[in-house]
């Protein structure tokens, strides 16, 4: 009896594990954040503007430049993400177009540019700056330069049917382009924003004080549908749970036994 509980209670261990390996192999599939820090984004790249007019992104880059990749019909992480650098705009002491600007580029070239400025609107209208209409500059640009800009900052996305599997993570440029670090999730602290313009101001290029990865919606190829991927905590838990589940189980007698003495049909 025993032994045909040790082997029930494995099989549902190696069921655990399986399940557990289903969401890891997932996540190393992802598509997240490559530390280029102290690398410069290229000059030369082109990108359209509000005014439909196109213009070059070194002769945009004169200041501390919160960079932010996003596409506005986004289903997960992108609005979160803007509301994160609408909010920080509030709160930070530091002013808009004086100590640092915010440009945020589209990274699927089939969306139109109103989209953009649609976006942008309902964010103007919500915020009490008087700046942000100048200085957080929206733009869209082809396929082509989508990806030199993306692979430069270290920023990788991936098609996934209408939608785009990526990471929550904006990036601290500083006035020479130069990435000098990341701020990770869809929340940026006062503080620490303040310390990283201060940092891009004097050139600096320093490993990012919070890294808490945030990724947008994953999805399954063959069913297109949508699911979240689980983090790795929740599968050691499950795991840990398992094993002390097999290991009481193994050691506690069934019902009707009596440890050390065995049954009337094992006497027999």
């Amino acid at each position: 009896m025993n032994l045909q509980r040790s082997i029930i209670m494995a099989m549902m261990c190696c069921f655990f594990i399986h399940l557990i390996s289903i969401p890891l192999k997932a996540q190393d599939a992802r598509f997240g954040i490559i530390d280029l820090s102290g690398s410069c984004i290229p000059s030369d790249i082109p990108l359209l503007n509000e005014d439909s007019v196109w213009v070059k992104f070194g002769d945009l880059i004169d200041r501390p430049t919160l960079l932010s990749f996003v596409y506005f019909k986004c289903p997960g992480l992108c609005s979160p993400v803007m509301d994160g650098i609408a909010e920080l705009i509030e709160k930070t002491d530091l002013t808009l177009g004086t100590d640092y600007q915010i440009i945020t580029i589209g990274i699927n070239y089939k969306e139109p540019l109103h989209l953009a400025r649609e976006k942008k609107a309902s964010y103007l209208r919500t915020m009490h700056s008087d700046k942000a209409g100048d200085w957080w500059q929206f733009y869209i640009t082809d396929s082509a330069s989508v990806k030199r800009i993306t692979d430069a900052a270290g920023w990788e996305f991936k098609r996934a049917g209408n939608d785009f599997v990526h990471s929550a993570a904006t990036i601290m440029l500083t006035p020479k382009r130069k990435i000098s670090q990341y701020f990770y999730g869809t929340f940026i602290l006062p503080m620490h924003f303040h310390l990283a313009v201060a940092d891009a101001k004097n050139e600096i290029s320093d490993a990012s004080r919070i890294k808490d990865q945030k990724y947008c919606y994953n999805f399954i190829q063959p069913l297109n549908k949508p699911y979240r991927i689980l983090v790795n905590s929740a599968g050691i838990v499950t795991l840990v749970a398992a094993s002390i589940l097999f290991i009481w189980l193994s050691l506690n007698p069934g019902p009707g036994k009596i440890p050390g003495r065995n049954s009337y049909h094992d006497a027999l």
